[in-house]
């Protein structure tokens, strides 16, 4: 990783305030976060995050078209580069034993971690708290200086 890069998993849940239209702050918060992150840095995300945003977006709320659903996922597609295997269920298990995460957040975290993730972007989880190299960050505790002082 060349310096001054950094790798930032974005849960779920980041991805899918870009489309919210009842939270509205949150929703321009997140485009500006991941566009910056995409624009100076190195977003990562799984095939888990990506299946989870379509689901939500297309069935849970009902907030965009399958079709629109489709083409953002196929867009967000080229960083998909964590792992989704066997591998990232045994490390889930031990993620989920030791920090107590429910089970698709330890698969969430696993994948994060065996991708060699920095920061692991969710405001589900415990802001700041240290699983193995990376730390979980609130994102909405944050502001853009962040991103721009990696």
């Amino acid at each position: 990783m060349p310096k001054g890069t950094m790798n930032c998993f974005a849960d779920t849940n980041l991805i899918v305030y870009t489309m919210d239209p009842t939270e509205t702050k949150k929703r321009l918060f997140a485009k500006d976060f991941l566009n910056l992150i995409i624009d100076h840095h190195t977003l990562v995300l799984s095939p888990q995050s990506l299946n989870e945003f379509y689901r939500v977006v297309t069935e849970k709320r009902r907030l965009i078209a399958r079709t629109d659903a489709q083409a953002i996922v196929w867009g967000l597609s080229k960083f998909c580069t964590a792992p989704y295997d066997f591998e990232v269920t045994q490390h889930a298990w031990q993620i989920q034993n030791q920090y107590g995460y429910g089970w698709w957040d330890s698969m969430l975290l696993a994948s994060a971690s065996l991708a060699d993730c920095e920061f692991f972007l969710s405001e589900d989880m415990k802001h700041e708290q240290k699983i193995e190299s990376m730390t979980i960050l609130n994102p909405f505790n944050l502001d853009h200086s962040f991103v721009l002082s990696r």
